[in-house]
């Protein structure tokens, strides 16, 4: 089974040889191997490759045709009851290079577990060995992106997935009050050679960015991952499924790995590639040799037909699982009546915001109109559909009571949990003035000192009908 896969370019200078031996380092270097550096010595030297030690094979092949500098190296390993295959291919024209990495595992028996999938230790060494280059507008990098506030373009165009980039975009917006909801270097580091992590620079740019993306961009702490070409994107933020900024960095991993499982890759960065050209080339030189052995032309052909049958199979895969995909789509769609509403010019505050707001408008509607008429039919199943398990709108308008009950003045605590909830203070004079996310339209006053108890109360209320 195909647990991890992933292509990106590296610096185009780099040559197959310079590939084999960082192969070399990777597979010598592991704790769990066997085989020595001098053991794959030859990798490097000759075309073609068999070395066998215990419960570990490697294979490398070199390849080459007037458009491509080709490399390969399959390394099988026995563990237990597990036999893991990782295939790395270097692929070289006179524009770019790319490397391929596959690995894949399967359990001798029907009782063996399958372990979590990892991003595997030779993307870094390729990356370290190699070096990154440039996908698109970006390159390949175990640090973040950041954007500065003239790159609203640049923004714009990773978001719509028109940039040139072949690895997914994870964009990372900024907090209402500042920052980011996790290490934004960390977590490029654990997806470079597999996404590209950007970081927007404040709140304001993503005011701006709103406007150039017709609002598909993520705002406010967020976190969107958008796929290449238009292929749409997936939404991420602290709280509901995700706790802690550690789980949330899990599930984008986790995402954009099982995505690049599914997706097609690159023909001239498999094995079967690799192959073919070996298989083309061996021809090209009994032609040119006049040699009339025709045992060597079977067996070159026969390699190269298996090559080609290879591809054929992995494209007929490729079919098979988009036929399903859409088939699951499709059958999404027929349950819906197209999309209900669009937006227009107001978006989320907050997670989940106009949902929750039109859910509770829904439900209000449900309890006025005819009993067992179409209308509440219709208001019931949309209610039964979309309910949220917790209700953001009533959660905040209780933790907005529980903060003011009793204020007598904004302390420094009171301060760090009202800016959590999206409010900016400042002092104007007798008062503090609070604004709710930004916005102007949502500005509040409240005094320095409460005259009694009941000040804080009224306020909270106050707040949370407009808001909440």
């Amino acid at each position: 089974m195909l647990s991890f896969a992933t292509e990106f370019p590296v610096a185009s200078e780099r040559t197959t040889s310079d590939f084999l031996r960082a192969m070399m380092t990777w597979i010598s270097g592991s704790p769990h191997t066997g085989l020595s550096a001098e053991m794959l010595r030859e990798l490097p030297q000759k075309e073609e490759v068999h070395v066998e030690n215990g419960n570990e094979k490697v294979q490398s092949l070199v390849a080459s045709s007037p458009d491509v500098d080709l490399a390969g190296i399959r390394y099988s390993r026995h563990d237990d009851d597990l036999e893991w295959l990782t295939t790395v291919v270097f692929s070289r024209t006179s524009s770019d290079a790319w490397v391929g990495i596959r690995v894949e595992c399967e359990s001798q028996h029907a009782a063996a577990r399958l372990p979590s999938a990892k991003k595997p230790v030779v993307v870094r060494t390729v990356l370290e060995s190699l070096g990154g280059a440039a996908d698109g507008p970006l390159s390949i990098s175990n640090k973040a992106h950041f954007l500065t506030n003239t790159d609203i373009e640049l923004a714009a165009k990773l978001i719509r997935g028109d940039a040139g980039c072949r690895l997914p975009i994870v964009y990372v917006s900024a907090r209402f009050q500042g920052g980011y909801i996790l290490d934004v270097d960390r977590l490029a580091a654990e997806l470079s050679g597999m996404a590209h992590v950007v970081v927007e620079p404040n709140r304001s740019f993503s005011v701006r960015l709103q406007l150039e993306v017709d609002s598909e961009n993520v705002y406010g702490g967020t976190i969107g991952i958008y796929w290449p070409e238009g292929g749409g994107r997936r939404v991420f933020f602290l709280g509901g499924d995700y706790s802690t900024p550690g789980h949330l960095a899990r599930a984008i991993k986790d995402e954009v790995r099982a995505a690049l499982l599914n997706r097609r890759p690159i023909a001239r960065c498999t094995w079967a590639y690799v192959r073919e050209t070996a298989s083309r080339q061996a021809i090209q030189s009994l032609k040119a040799s006049g040699s009339k052995e025709i045992d060597d032309y079977v067996k070159t052909f026969d390699q190269e037909i298996e090559a080609k049958n290879q591809r054929l199979e992995d494209a007929e895969r490729e079919i098979q699982r988009l036929r399903n995909e859409l088939r699951v789509h499709e059958a999404r769609a027929g349950t819906a009546s197209g999309g209900l509403l669009r937006l227009g010019r107001e978006r989320d505050l907050y997670p989940n915001e106009v949902l929750s707001i039109l859910l509770e408008v829904i439900e209000d509607a449900a309890m006025r109109v005819p009993q067992d008429s179409r209308r509440q039919h219709v208001l019931t199943a949309l209610l039964e559909t979309n309910r949220l398990d917790d209700n953001p709108l009533e959660g905040r308008r209780e933790k907005l009571k529980k903060l003011l009950r009793g204020m007598s003045t904004i302390d420094a605590k009171m301060r760090r949990e009202l800016e959590d909830m999206g409010f900016s203070i400042s002092e104007d004079g007798k008062h503090f003035k609070v604004v709710f996310q930004g916005d102007d339209r949502y500005t509040y006053t409240l005094p320095k000192s409460g005259s009694d108890w009941r000040g804080g109360l009224n306020a909270a209320s106050d707040i949370a009908r407009l808001l909440f």
